[in-house]
């Protein structure tokens, strides 16, 4: 690598901020820090002293970073010409826009019903951030849901009233604590993998973005959940920004209330830099994702008192070039450790939320779902919604509208919409 293409002229050395612990024995070869440029990750996981009230075996809170993967690979060969490039699309491409269509919240009905969610390939679920032509109806997506995550952001107290108010849920603060402990376990396992040609560059917002990472839990993930949607891994313009699932930044600031300070990790892809809650750049399926939700649930609390978001990997993987590389494009001797460490955090995910029903949000969440599941021995169904990626020309024909009625299909609807208040 050159200093002409924005890489060090030399490995890069991890300081101890940094640094990955690596054992004594390792072979350069063969760990990340003699090869890799590795983002966000700490040296050493520290966990606060915790409450008299969680038991010996639960979680603590954790201050220090989430976590630490440490991945390897080889600089050998021209990332460009992998054919796993071939699979990578854009995140930021727009179509045709998917207005948000109007629910009426007393009948739980769908005014827009013209669009039926399509069956759809593994494609649907590989987000990448190339641009592509662009349409003003996507445009005029993009700036109406913005506009009303801003509405609810600005929306007066003594106006609230007016919004569904769901059933009191009791707060565990247990549950959050033990959920991010399992996260950091399964960063632990992540950080010996080894990853080649043509990943060249990792982030984990587990670790740098752990501040905003660590309140979205907090506030959320703090009693069982009848619903949990999954995610495949972090897009390049949401999570990877801030440690939220489809974070895109307008939505995790003004209707989700996230915050926290995100630090830049020091090893970065020059095109891909870390800004956190400041990304000006609008992650589309995050956009389209959180709109839908804002509209027909209209606070996060009615939400989250029966599901939660979730990302089934909390790497995300880069080219040279800066382009994504999805989980599944992987190399299938990276893939396979990756996997196995995916799937049995997510099972203990399952358990400790008590989940019911598992959403896979494409393809890929909605298969390695079932068979971790399987492999488990649990029962609990799993559903496949198509992923809003703009990449899925579907998704692009009214995402939105096509979910309503995908809901009602699957029997979750009545674990979204709240009936109004009579008081």
């Amino acid at each position: 690598m050159s200093e002409q293409d924005g890489f060090p002229s030399k490995r890069p050395r991890l300081d101890r901020d940094q640094a990955l612990i690596t054992n004594n024995n390792s072979e350069p070869e063969n760990r990340l820090s003699s090869e890799v440029v590795v983002a966000g990750c700490s040296n050493s996981l520290q966990l606060c002293e915790q409450s008299r009230s969680v038991p010996r075996n639960c979680a603590v809170e954790t201050e220090a970073p989430i976590g630490h993967p440490v991945p390897t690979l080889s600089n050998q060969g021209d990332a460009a010409k992998s054919p796993t490039n071939q699979r990578q699309r854009t995140d930021l491409g727009m179509a045709e826009g998917d207005a948000i269509p109007h629910v009426d919240h007393q009948k739980s009905t769908v005014k827009n019903t013209n669009s039926t969610s399509p069956s759809l390939s593994r494609d649907d679920t590989e987000e990448t951030d190339e641009h592509t032509p662009t349409q003003s109806s996507t445009a005029n997506e993009m700036t109406d849901s913005n506009k009303a995550a801003n509405r609810k952001s600005e929306q007066p107290a003594n106006e609230t009233a007016a919004s569904p108010v769901a059933e009191v849920v009791p707060v565990d603060r247990s549950v959050a604590m033990k959920f991010l402990q399992i996260e950091a376990n399964l960063c632990e396992t992540l950080r010996d993998l080894v990853f080649r040609d043509p990943v060249t560059h990792l982030y984990n917002p587990l670790d740098y973005a752990r501040e905003t990472h660590k309140d979205y839990v907090m506030k959320y993930c703090c009693s069982r959940k009848d619903v949990l949607f999954l995610g495949m891994n972090p897009g390049p313009f949401g999570m990877a920004q801030n440690g939220v699932p489809f974070g895109d930044t307008t939505f995790v600031k003004n209707f989700l209330k996230i915050s926290g300070k995100v630090n830049p990790p020091a090893l970065q892809h020059p095109k891909r830099p870390i800004t956190g809650l400041d990304c000006t750049h609008s992650e589309v399926s995050g956009t389209r994702f959180w709109g839908l939700f804002s509209t027909l649930c209209e606070t996060p609390e009615n939400f989250f008192r029966r599901c939660f978001v979730h990302n089934y990997c909390p790497l995300v993987f880069m080219t040279k070039t800066g382009k994504n590389v999805t989980p599944p494009s992987l190399h299938v001797t990276q893939r396979e450790p990756l996997l196995s460490a995916c799937d049995t955090a997510l099972v203990e995910v399952i358990r400790l939320l008590q989940v019911k029903t598992v959403v896979g949000v494409g393809r890929f969440a909605q298969e390695r779902a079932q068979y971790a599941l399987k492999t488990a021995g649990l029962d609990i169904p799993v559903l496949f919604i198509m992923h809003p990626s703009p990449i899925n020309p579907q998704a692009n024909k009214g995402w939105a509208a096509q979910m309503m009625v995908e809901f009602e299909k699957l029997g979750i609807m009545r674990y979204l919409v709240v009936p109004q208040s009579t008081g």
